[in-house]
């Protein structure tokens, strides 16, 4: 399983990059720069708790309800205290979506069960 974490990670930061240099410039959408980044970074986040936790040997945070808890906290302190000392980051309630959005969606993708040949 940390295999598919390490390699949901390595698609995650890519996908963010060709966002963030080359899909935004080039659109100028306000759903990719204002949503995307949190989209992908919620799966990121995701990914780096677990991956964090595979190399401590403990359990991997992999149900729902514990999951939607990290990514609302993270979500929460991401959109209403960073704001408090960073002046150029603001708070959006939709990006509390965007965030649980992408971090169950990676949860969802890496639980598929694996085809096995008949």
């Amino acid at each position: 399983m940390t295999k598919r974490y390490i390699l949901s990670a390595a698609v995650i930061a890519g996908a963010y990059w060709v966002n963030r240099l080359w899909l935004i410039p080039l659109t100028a959408s306000r759903l990719l720069s204002w949503h995307g980044g949190d989209f992908l970074a919620g799966g990121l986040m995701l990914c780096v708790l677990n991956l964090a936790l595979a190399a401590a040997r403990r359990p991997l945070v992999e149900r729902p309800l514990p999951v939607s808890a990290f990514l609302l906290g993270c979500g929460l302190f991401w959109e209403f205290v960073t704001p408090l000392y960073l002046s150029r980051s603001v708070s959006d309630p939709w990006d509390l979506l965007a965030v649980w959005l992408g971090g169950t969606g990676t949860l969802a993708l890496v639980r598929l069960p694996r085809r096995t040949p008949a």
